[in-house]
């Protein structure tokens, strides 16, 4: 029993270590990975929690097919996460993903397409909901978590590979938890985006860009006289505008930054907000072994990551709520040989809440406060093979908050090797 969450990985890991040959399957990818990490605080509680080993196996396909003009992308994994102490948190997961490019006559294209995905949630991880209008539990949720999420969109685009351009798009996501405690936390989003692109040169482009999302939380608790727990949707909305800038200065360095306006309204909130947001990306790979990444962001959404599904399918966790994010990150990486990279990634997050209007039993509570979390990484890649890849890492990541919310502090400390293959 001691061991069953380290069964599986010598034989896989023999596998991907030997399997030095190309298949060729093209137009499909195929693959497989396992991972095995040790977290100091597996639940990332606020008194310290239980440390454990935890086993994960994932296998995946993919296709990537060209149908004349237009392109087919549909990918597809499964995954199984083991415990080592905590077998109660065991779980199946899973990921799928379809998006049709297409063209039509003259330079007007666009794409349509959808993704889902079902993960153990952990408490603090990017995807975080603590705390929005439902009363938040007063520790976190140490039962096994399913977080399930839905994504449908489109994307329309009119100038191809001219100077100007004008786009368009249309999104629909929905959240779900299976925990009880977390139905508060069940949320669904619309939005709807339209811009333009002008490039000056093919390495400056400026852009305006007007953003509309409508979203809202189905099953937030309240509570009627006498203190019965009820449910009520809180809504809420947001409207941005916000004007961007490409440049690629030199062959070495490249930027992409925008800053614009913000409102939103929510059901939840005792006043609107109002807030100048932004972002700044720079990408530097200089003539040696160094690839530099730094970013900044200012926004209202919940995901501080980047997280897009596999082979460019758009990511389904950046749903929007009722809080102010500032986000910085730096990333860099130096390739040591052909086949061994290392790389270090350090990030930071202030998530704050104003006016934040909580039902609970014994009335109305107004809560502020603020997250401020920030997590370093340390990792190196071995690629033995074009197929196979080798990895090994460890990190420390704290969240600290206001005295209102410090029932939601943590910190963590990771180790995780993972050995990986794909054919294609």
């Amino acid at each position: 029993m001691e061991n069953k969450s380290l069964a599986m990985l010598s034989p896989l890991c023999l596998c991907l270590i030997a399997a030095g040959a190309h298949a060729a399957i093209e137009p499909f990818t195929l693959g497989a990975s396992e991972a095995v990490k040790h977290e100091t605080n597996i639940t990332h509680s606020a008194t310290g929690g239980a440390s454990d080993w935890v086993s994960t196996t994932s296998f995946k396909a993919g296709v990537d097919q060209a149908l004349g003009r237009d392109k087919f992308v549909a990918d597809a994994g499964i995954n199984y996460s083991a415990y080592k102490n905590q077998d109660h948190l065991d779980s199946w997961g899973y990921h799928a993903g379809a998006q049709l490019d297409w063209n039509t006559i003259g330079d007007l294209s666009g794409a349509l397409g959808g993704d889902t995905s079902r993960r153990q949630y952990i408490y603090g991880e990017t995807s975080d909901p603590l705390p929005i209008p439902g009363q938040p539990p007063s520790t976190p949720v140490t039962e096994r978590n399913m977080q399930t999420d839905n994504h449908v969109f489109g994307r329309i685009l009119l100038g191809g590979p001219s100077r100007w351009q004008l786009f368009g798009g249309a999104d629909g996501s929905q959240r779900r938890y299976s925990a009880s405690d977390f139905r508060g936390n069940d949320e669904r989003q619309w939005s709807g985006n339209f811009g333009t692109r002008y490039s000056t040169s093919p390495d400056l482009t400026f852009g305006v860009v007007a953003n509309y999302v409508h979203g809202e939380f189905p099953h937030v608790p309240t509570f009627s006289f006498g203190g019965e727990q009820q449910t009520k949707v809180s809504r809420f909305r947001t409207r941005s505008v916000n004007g961007t800038v490409q440049l690629r200065a030199t062959g070495n360095s490249a930027f992409d930054a925008g800053v614009g306006y913000t409102t939103e309204s929510s059901d939840s909130l005792t006043r609107d907000l109002h807030f100048i947001n932004g972002s700044l990306n720079w990408t530097w790979t200089p003539p040696s072994h160094f690839t530099v990444k730094l970013g900044l962001k200012r926004s209202t959404d919940l995901d501080n990551s980047s997280t897009a599904a596999n082979n460019g399918l758009r990511g389904v966790n950046d749903l929007s709520g009722p809080s102010i994010n500032n986000l910085a990150l730096v990333d860099i990486g130096y390739a040591l040989t052909a086949k061994i990279t290392l790389d270090a990634t350090a990030n930071y997050s202030q998530r704050k809440y104003s006016d934040l209007s909580l039902d609970g039993p014994d009335g109305t509570v107004i809560t502020s406060g603020t997250f401020r979390t920030t997590s370093f990484y340390l990792s190196a890649h071995w690629q033995p093979t074009r197929t196979t890849d080798l990895s090994c890492g460890g990190g420390h990541e704290q969240r600290r908050a206001d005295a209102s919310l410090s029932a939601f502090t943590y910190t963590d400390n990771t180790v995780r090797c993972m050995a990986a293959i794909k054919f294609d």
